[in-house]
């Protein structure tokens, strides 16, 4: 006789095809397996000015700090389409990098249309509503990457990949090109005895085209990002002026970075997404380096107040694109350089006058 648990788990996953995630998994609350990493990783400061980690350390030991009395995690994955140089990876020997790029470009994962965050929640809120039904007593929520928990070390516990080396979860059969969430409920839906099949062991072995490829040498060691040298650390979460050391190694990179993927064995044959929320939406705009001195903070609050850009507001995508038309010698973005330099105490003057001198360089005009 099929029990409550079994019939709730059977649901979930085929709730889960149903609305195109990959696949899903059910892990125990317990505590994290690499908590103590984690607060390491702390200590030795590689979180930059992510304070925020620091400030909630204790919450990542175990869900219970998300989700009091939490019994089960529902870890789902929904693929999303890899970048589109992918297909460009260059092998020499054992080693792979990508070509130097002419154009401005922008992370995956923000290709989409809408922030993933918001649609991800919406998608499982009806799962959430199913779980009270069944469980009236329980609690449960969902969580997409902003609640105190580490989604990667209970994913690789449940069986649904391994964390490689440039610190992604990987998975057999969709790489990385991933995103992942979790559903934190009260309800009991594993067994004590019971555990999926666990794929957390590694299966990098001696590759090493994450850490050789990334420009910025992140990964002071395998396994371990240093978020201070990390791109997609200084085009999202930074406020501010970015370093001088930095910007150059930027390159065209606009927003994120995905060249710790893009060389990744395991993402050379993905699945891609049939997820419609998740196909690539208004690349060329998103990749433009004048749309964004275009906008004003009205415009852009209109096109990106739901999606991931908002991450970086206006000022933020504003520096990155004046960085990366100096990178790429964007002629063509002097006036709206200019402007930004000649104003009094704008909060890019110092950005802006630095790619005055790398576009007007002798160097530079001699292209």
């Amino acid at each position: 006789m099929t029990s409550l648990i079994e019939l709730a788990r059977s649901q979930i996953e085929n709730f889960a095809k149903e609305h195109g995630f990959h696949s899903v998994r059910f892990a125990r609350s317990l505590d994290a397996e690499r908590f103590p990493e984690f607060c390491d990783w702390l200590e030795r400061g590689y979180n930059a000015s992510m304070g925020y980690l620091k400030k909630r350390q204790e919450a990542y030991r175990n869900p219970g700090g998300v989700l009091e009395n939490c019994q089960t995690l529902i870890l789902l994955t929904l693929p999303y389409q890899a970048h589109p140089w992918t297909h460009r990876v260059i092998k020499q020997g054992r080693k792979r990098f990508v070509p130097s790029p002419l154009t401005p470009t922008i992370g995956s994962y923000a290709m989409p249309r809408q922030d993933y965050h918001i649609w991800i929640r919406r998608k499982l809120k009806p799962l959430v509503k199913e779980l009270q039904r069944m469980f009236p007593d329980c609690h449960s929520r969902v969580v997409v990457d902003t609640a105190p928990l580490l989604e990667r070390d209970y994913a690789s516990r449940a069986g649904l990949g391994w964390i490689g080396k440039n610190t992604m979860l990987l998975n057999r059969e969709i790489g990385s090109y991933f995103l992942l969430s979790a559903i934190l409920t009260q309800a009991k839906l594993i067994d004590h005895e019971t555990q999926n099949g666990s794929e957390s062991t590694s299966h990098c072995g001696t590759c090493r085209a994450c850490l050789d490829a990334c420009p910025t040498q992140a990964f002071v060691e395998p396994y371990v990002l240093d978020a201070n040298r990390c791109i997609s650390y200084w085009t999202i979460e930074h406020r501010g002026e970015i370093p001088e050391a930095m910007r150059v190694q930027m390159g065209p990179w606009l927003f994120g970075c995905d060249i710790c993927q893009i060389v990744c064995p395991w993402n050379q044959k993905t699945t891609r997404s049939d997820c419609q929320d998740m196909k690539h939406d208004s690349i060329v705009r998103k990749s433009d380096c004048m749309h964004w001195f275009e906008l004003d903070q009205a415009s852009f609050d209109a096109l990106y107040k739901d999606t991931p850009f908002a991450r970086s507001g206006l000022i933020g995508m504003q520096r990155n694109a004046i960085i990366v038309a100096a990178n790429l010698g964007i002629e063509s973005a002097l006036p709206a350089i200019r402007r930004v330099a000649t104003q009094a105490n704008h909060p890019l003057e110092q950005t802006a006058l630095w790619a005055l001198g790398q576009l007007e360089s002798p160097i530079k005009n001699l292209r």
